[in-house]
């Protein structure tokens, strides 16, 4: 029989925090997935936006290729999605589950999609946020909503009953009106525990079903993309998991107070200057439990997919569709024009035993390459016009890993205006250049910054206008160039102002 696949997805993952990225959150379970595979320690999203993103892992396409260049909430979020946004997934679009299926494949989507627009017939029994568990939770958000106002947080159409810290209800007393007007704030300032048991929450129905998924798919070879919410927003997160970190005991990055100008004014930053140091640790404290919530369920899928006697024969990629800001240059959350690592970075890991050595890779990887890969790795043909490259060579062995590409990009571009999936010429973009040990990041208008990741990798020091690096950062610019004038960006290149 033919390779299984695997993929478990994980939404807003900063890699830094991962134990088995040296990080401070134990994740014995996606360890064993590092232990037992190879961890791309280099590997960076497309964009740091969650659909974009998640098109480009299933497309092999750049976003402003495949042209979803902003968050689809069509159907995936309806209690925001009027006037309509972005077109999202086709039943046309050539995606890695729509190629297998049609080769006689099960493909299976349960949990976080963010791409929703039609139906597809490749995914018979879809679980996603909204249109799935909303509806089968209305009976109990609608008791939450009786309950008062400031005891629960309303989230897309969620009613989430929460329990407050004091300390961190104090910094937000203190606030005043301030962030009144502001789009999100609920989603900050009702942070806290969770009050729904375990059954209750949405990633844990999401391992339900793709544990009984793979207990059932016994006769043809299955592609299961298990999609956690988690550790994006809501910020709430249920007993165990909260109490299992302590505020006080939480460091912050070592360039917790290294900041940039340009981004002061941004809304990442601004939630640390505002909250201060209780806000940042109340944060932090919910997304460690949200990530060990998530590896809590990696553990139970993972044991589910040996008693299956399955799992030699399958590939597991564990990833994010992008990262978080997780205190890095004082800020938290996604909702900042940078790409620093915190946010462009992402974990990779892939297991195929006996097919794939474990170790680690500073390959040059970027999600894009996800679809070939996986289709490499199962023996499927990779369709013409992919962007993405194929890691299947340089993990079995067929290529040697010096030959690989060097450099990943990542882009931001303005949403069309219209709502299509399209780039207008003249759109304004910025981008990132990343590999050798160096990044480069370019905006509109030109202005630029440059690291040196071997020397600096916590981003403290642009070394743009350092004269001694005039002739790394011309190379970098050349590698930018050449890969949108390869990939055929419409809009306008950064440079122009």
């Amino acid at each position: 029989m033919r390779p299984n696949v695997l993929l478990i997805l994980c939404d807003q993952l900063n890699a830094r925090v991962l134990g088995c990225y040296g990080g401070p959150v134990p994740t014995p379970h996606i360890g064993r997935i590092a232990r037992e595979g190879v961890v791309f320690t280099d590997a960076v999203c497309p964009t740091p936006y969650c659909s974009p993103s998640r098109a480009a892992m299933i497309t092999g396409l750049y976003p402003h290729t495949h042209g979803i260049n902003y968050n689809v909430n069509r159907r995936d979020y309806p209690a925001i999605a009027a006037p309509p946004t972005e077109e999202g997934i086709k039943a046309t679009d050539a995606t890695t589950e729509k190629l297998l299926h049609a080769a006689g494949y099960g493909t299976h989507h349960y949990g976080k999609w963010h791409l929703g627009d039609e139906d597809l017939p490749y995914y018979p029994d879809m679980f996603g946020e909204h249109l799935h568990y909303g509806r089968e939770m209305a009976a109990t958000f609608a008791q939450v909503r009786r309950q008062p106002r400031d005891t629960w947080m309303e989230w897309y159409g969620w009613a989430l009953p929460v329990a407050i810290a004091p300390a961190f209800q104090a910094a937000v007393a203190a606030l005043g009106d301030k962030w009144k007007a502001r789009h999100y704030a609920e989603f900050i300032v009702k942070m806290g525990r969770l009050k729904f048991p375990l059954e209750q929450v949405f990633d844990v129905q999401v391992a339900d079903r793709t544990i009984a998924r793979l207990r059932a798919d016994k006769d043809r070879p299955f592609l299961v993309t298990c999609s956690f919410n988690y550790p994006h927003d809501p910020n709430v997160v249920p007993s165990p998991c909260y109490e299992a970190f302590d505020p006080a005991a939480i460091e912050f990055p070592a360039n917790f107070g290294r900041r940039e100008q340009r981004f002061e004014r941004e809304w990442s930053r601004q939630i640390v200057a505002d909250l201060g140091d209780a806000g940042a640790r109340e944060f932090l404290r919910l997304y460690y439990a949200a990530v060990k919530l998530v590896d809590d369920q990696v553990g139970r899928i993972l044991t589910a997919l040996d008693e299956t006697g399955r799992a030699g024969d399958t590939v597991v990629v564990f990833t994010a569709d992008h990262g978080d800001m997780a205190g890095g240059h004082g800020m938290v959350w996604k909702s900042t024009s940078a790409f620093y690592d915190d946010v462009a970075r992402v974990p990779l890991i892939v297991r195929f035993p006996g097919r794939i050595r474990p170790g680690r890779t500073r390959l040059a990887a970027n999600l894009t390459d996800l679809m070939p890969t996986l289709l490499d790795l199962v023996g499927h043909p990779i369709p013409k016009g992919v962007q993405g490259h194929s890691l299947a060579p340089y993990l079995t062995g067929r290529s040697d890993p010096a030959t690989a590409p060097a450099y990943a990009f990542s882009e931001r571009v303005h949403a069309n205006p219209g709502h299509t999936r399209s780039v207008a010429p003249g759109t304004q973009a910025s981008f990132m250049a990343r590999g050798q040990g160096w990044k480069l990041i370019r905006y509109p208008g030109g202005a630029e910054f440059l690291y040196d990741l071997t020397t600096d990798p916590g981003e403290t020091r642009n070394l743009a206008a350092d004269a001694r690096f005039a002739e790394r950062k011309l190379a970098l610019r050349s590698e930018l160039d050449a890969w949108l004038e390869r990939t055929g960006f419409p809009g306008r290149n950064g440079r122009d102002p």
